[in-house]
C-alpha cells in the first residue's frame, strides 16, 4: 500500500515548490506478452547512486532554475518531507497515510536522485530516477503499476499555508518504451476556485530502476497533448537509463 501514494507526492510538493507554501489502461494478455517484459527487466540493472544522479541532472537540463537532489540529499530531506506533508493536513485519512509513507521511507537500497525545475508562474517539474537494489520494493512498485487503482484515493484535500486545495485524480490511458507505464492527472482547486491545468505525471519500470516525470502547470492543455509531452519525456529517461546501465 505505500507505494499507491507515488502519485499523490509530486502533487503535494510542486504545491510547496510553487509558492503556495513557505517550504521550499489495461493489463496486456498473459502468456507472450509477459515473457518479453520479464526479460528486458533482467536486462536492465539498478543504476548507482552516481549513475541515478547523471541521469536525473540530463533529464533536467542545464537552465539556472534546475535543482539536483542526489541519494544522500533525498536522505537528509526525510524528516523536512515529513513536516511538510503533516502540515498539509491531507484527508481522507488513508490518503494522508499513503502520502506520509511514501514521503518519509527510508532509502536503503533504492539509489534515488531527483531533478526539479521551478518555472514561472506556479509552474513546476521533476524528474526522478531510481535504482532498486532492494527485490521487495522493486516488486511494490510493479504491483502498483500492474494494478492501476488509486485505491479510494481519486478525491483528497489538503491544506498548504493556510490555503485549502480540493484535488481529483484519475488514471490516463498512456503506452512508453518502459517495461510498464502508469499515468495520472491531478485537477485541484485552491480556496474554491479551479486552479487550470493541474498536475499530470508518468511513471514507468526499466528492469531494476523507476523513473517519474511530473509536470504542474497553470494554464489548460487537452489530455491528448499533456500525454504525448509526458511519453515523449518518459521515452527519452527510459533511453537515458538504459545508456547509463550498460
Amino acid at each position: 500500500m505505500k507505494k499507491r501514494s507515488l502519485w499523490v507526492l509530486p502533487v503535494a510538493v510542486a504545491l510547496a515548490l510553487t509558492g503556495c507554501s513557505s517550504n521550499s489502461g489495461t493489463e496486456g494478455a498473459a502468456g507472450s506478452s509477459e515473457a518479453p517484459q520479464e526479460q528486458e527487466s533482467t536486462a536492465v540493472p539498478a543504476l548507482t547512486a552516481e549513475q541515478a544522479a547523471a541521469v536525473a541532472k540530463t533529464l533536467g537540463g542545464d537552465e539556472p532554475n534546475v535543482q539536483v537532489l542526489d541519494s544522500a540529499a533525498l536522505s537528509a530531506s526525510v524528516e523536512s518531507a515529513k513536516g511538510l506533508i503533516d502540515q498539509m493536513e491531507i484527508e481522507p485519512a488513508q490518503c494522508a497515510e499513503y502520502v506520509a509513507q511514501q514521503g518519509t521511507q527510508d532509502l536503503d537500497g533504492v539509489n534515488m536522485a531527483a531533478a526539479i525545475v521551478v518555472g514561472e508562474a506556479g509552474e513546476s517539474s521533476s524528474y526522478s530516477v531510481a535504482g532498486y537494489e532492494d527485490a521487495a520494493k522493486l516488486e511494490a512498485i510493479n504491483k502498483m503499476a500492474d494494478a492501476k487503482d488509486l485505491q479510494g484515493c481519486e478525491d483528497f484535500s489538503m491544506k498548504v499555508a493556510g490555503q485549502e486545495v480540493s484535488a481529483s485524480a484519475k488514471i490516463l490511458d498512456a503506452e512508453s518504451d518502459a517495461d510498464k507505464t502508469i499515468a495520472t492527472h491531478t485537477a485541484m482547486t485552491m480556496n474554491g476556485a479551479e486552479v487550470p491545468g493541474g498536475s499530470y505525471q508518468i511513471q514507468g519500470v526499466v528492469g531494476d530502476n523507476v523513473v517519474a516525470v511530473s509536470h504542474t502547470q497553470t494554464t489548460e492543455q487537452s489530455e491528448d497533448e499533456a500525454v504525448k509531452t509526458l511519453v515523449d519525456e518518459l521515452n527519452k529517461a527510459v533511453a537515458e537509463v538504459k545508456a547509463a546501465a550498460k
